[in-house]
C-alpha cells in the first residue's frame, strides 16, 4: 500500500509545483504589464527622428514596438495559464488514481 502512495504523492507534488510555476509566470506577466502601463513614454518610443526620417515613420516604428510588447505579454499570459492548467490536471489525476486504487483494494 505504501508503495502505491509514494508515486501518487510525487505526482501530486509535481502537479502542485507545476501549478505554482504557472502562477509565477502569470504574476511576472502582470508585473511587466503594470510597468508598461506606468511608463509615460510608452507610445512615443525612445527614438529621435533624424533629419531625413519622416515623423510618421518614427511613429509607426514606435507603435510597432508597443504592439510587439503587448503581443508578447499576451503570449506570456496564455503560456502561464496553460502551465497552471496542466499542473491542476496532474494534481487531480494523481488524486483520482489514488482513489481508484483504494477503491480496488480488497479489505
Amino acid at each position: 500500500m505504501s508503495d502505491r502512495r509514494r508515486p501518487d504523492l510525487l505526482a501530486r507534488l509535481v502537479g502542485m509545483l507545476t501549478f505554482l510555476a504557472g502562477l509565477l509566470v502569470i504574476a511576472v506577466v502582470l508585473k511587466l504589464a503594470y510597468g508598461l502601463f506606468l511608463d509615460p513614454t510608452m507610445g512615443r518610443g525612445t527614438e529621435v527622428a533624424s533629419a531625413g526620417d519622416p515623423l510618421w515613420a518614427t511613429m509607426l516604428r514606435s507603435f510597432g514596438a508597443l504592439l510587439l510588447r503587448v503581443l508578447l505579454l499576451l503570449l506570456g499570459s496564455i503560456s502561464g495559464s496553460l502551465i497552471a492548467n496542466k499542473g491542476m490536471r496532474l494534481y487531480v489525476g494523481a488524486l483520482e488514481a489514488q482513489r481508484d486504487h483504494t477503491d480496488a483494494e480488497p479489505n
